[in-house]
C-alpha cells in the first residue's frame, strides 16, 4: 500500500515538474541581452576594416512557462520584467506571424540605415518602395481566406500600389460591403483576389473608421546602393538597431577613423531623413551594454529614453558614456570631436 502511494505521490511531482515547465503563460519575460559586435553582420563590398567596434544591443524576450514566470516575479531583479502577451503580439497573432513581422522591421532598419548612411557619404542611393506588406490578417472577416500572412500587395483596381498611403488612399473610398480587386506577389508568383470592405471584428480596437480589408501591414522597401552593402544577421527581428548599422556603414564608407578603437553601441529606430526614434527596453540595453564592456552608448532623445538610460547607467554605477541622439548626424558630430 505505501509502495502505492509512494508511485502516486512521484506521479504528481512529475506531473507538476512537466506543467512548470512547459506550460506556457499569457505572459512574456524581458530582461538584459548582450551587445553584438556588427563586423560580420555588416559588411560594405571592399571596404576596409573598422578601426574600433560597432554593437547592436537586443534583449532577451520570450514567452514564460510556468516556472519562468514565477522566477521571473520573485528573484528580485529589476531588470527582468513581466510583460503581458497582449503588449508583444497583436490579436490572434501566432508566432510565425509574429516572427514575420519583427523580420520586416529588421529589413527595413537595414534598408533605412542604407540609405542615411550613403546619402550621408555622397553616394546617391535610390529608394524603392515595392508595396505593402500583409504580416497579419484578421480572424472571422471576409478576406482571411483569401489574403495570407507574406502576401505583397503592388496593385487596387489596377493602379499601383507603392506603399501604405496609396494603399489607405484607395480603400477608405470604398463603401462597406463593396468589392475590389487587389493584385499580390504570393511566392514570387503575382496573382489577383477579389477583397471585400467589412467591419472590423471588436477584437481589433481600431481608431477612426471600423472597417477595412481587415490586415496589418508595412511598406516593403529595398534600397539600390554602390558599392553594395551585405547584412548577415540572424535571430535578432526589430527596428531597434537602425542607428548602429547606419554608423557601421557610414564608417565603412568613408576613409576618417569614425569609431578611433572605441567599443560603441546603441539603441533607436532610424528614418530615412535621419531621424532616431525610440524603441523601448532602454533600461535593459543599458544593462546589457554594460556588461559587454562598451564604452559609448547612443540613447534615442525621443520619449526620453536618453535620461532613462543615463538614470540606469547611474543606478548599476555604469562607467558607460551616455550619449543623446535626435539624430544619425548628432552621432556622427559626437563620434568626429
Amino acid at each position: 500500500m505505501k509502495r502505492k502511494a509512494f508511485r502516486w505521490l512521484l506521479a504528481v511531482i512529475l506531473f507538476v515538474l512537466i506543467a512548470l515547465n512547459f506550460i506556457r503563460t499569457p505572459y512574456y519575460v524581458q530582461r538584459p541581452g548582450n551587445a553584438e559586435s556588427m563586423s560580420k553582420m555588416v559588411n560594405v563590398k571592399g571596404a576596409d576594416r573598422i578601426d574600433g567596434d560597432y554593437r547592436l544591443v537586443y534583449i532577451y524576450l520570450g514567452q514564460a512557462t510556468i516556472y519562468q514566470y514565477l522566477w521571473a516575479k520573485f528573484d528580485g531583479n529589476k531588470y527582468t520584467t513581466i510583460v503581458k502577451a497582449s503588449q508583444v503580439k497583436m490579436p490572434d497573432e501566432n508566432d510565425q506571424d509574429y516572427n514575420l513581422r519583427q523580420k520586416n522591421y529588421m529589413n527595413s532598419a537595414q534598408q533605412a540605415a542604407a540609405y542615411v548612411a550613403y546619402k550621408a557619404s555622397g553616394k546617391h542611393p535610390k529608394l524603392m518602395e515595392e508595396g505593402v506588406l500583409i504580416y497579419g490578417v484578421m480572424k472571422n472577416m471576409p478576406n482571411s481566406s483569401l489574403l495570407q500572412t507574406g502576401d505583397l500587395i503592388i496593385g487596387v483596381d489596377n493602379h499601383k500600389i507603392s506603399d501604405m498611403e496609396d494603399l489607405n488612399r484607395f480603400v477608405k473610398n470604398k463603401k462597406l460591403g463593396e468589392r475590389f480587386p487587389l493584385t499580390i506577389i504570393r511566392k514570387n508568383q503575382i496573382k489577383k483576389v477579389t477583397v471585400q470592405i467589412a467591419k472590423f471584428p471588436k477584437a481589433y480596437a481600431q481608431s477612426g473608421r471600423g472597417w477595412g480589408i481587415g490586415i496589418f501591414q508595412d511598406n516593403y522597401v529595398k534600397v539600390n546602393v554602390h558599392p553594395k552593402v551585405v547584412f548577415d544577421i540572424k535571430n535578432i527581428g526589430g527596428p531597434s538597431a537602425g542607428l548602429m548599422m547606419s554608423l557601421e556603414i557610414y564608417d565603412q564608407l568613408n576613409p576618417q577613423n569614425l569609431a578611433k578603437g572605441r567599443t560603441i553601441a546603441g539603441t533607436g529606430t532610424i528614418a530615412t531623413n535621419g531621424e532616431v526614434g525610440p524603441i523601448g527596453g532602454i533600461a535593459e540595453k543599458v544593462v546589457g551594454a554594460s556588461k559587454s564592456g562598451v564604452d559609448v552608448f547612443f540613447a534615442p532623445v525621443a520619449s526620453h529614453e536618453a535620461d532613462a538610460a543615463k538614470k540606469t547607467a547611474k543606478e548599476i554605477n555604469s562607467s558607460m558614456k551616455i550619449v543623446p541622439v535626435h539624430t544619425f548626424q548628432d552621432a556622427v558630430d559626437y563620434l568626429t570631436q
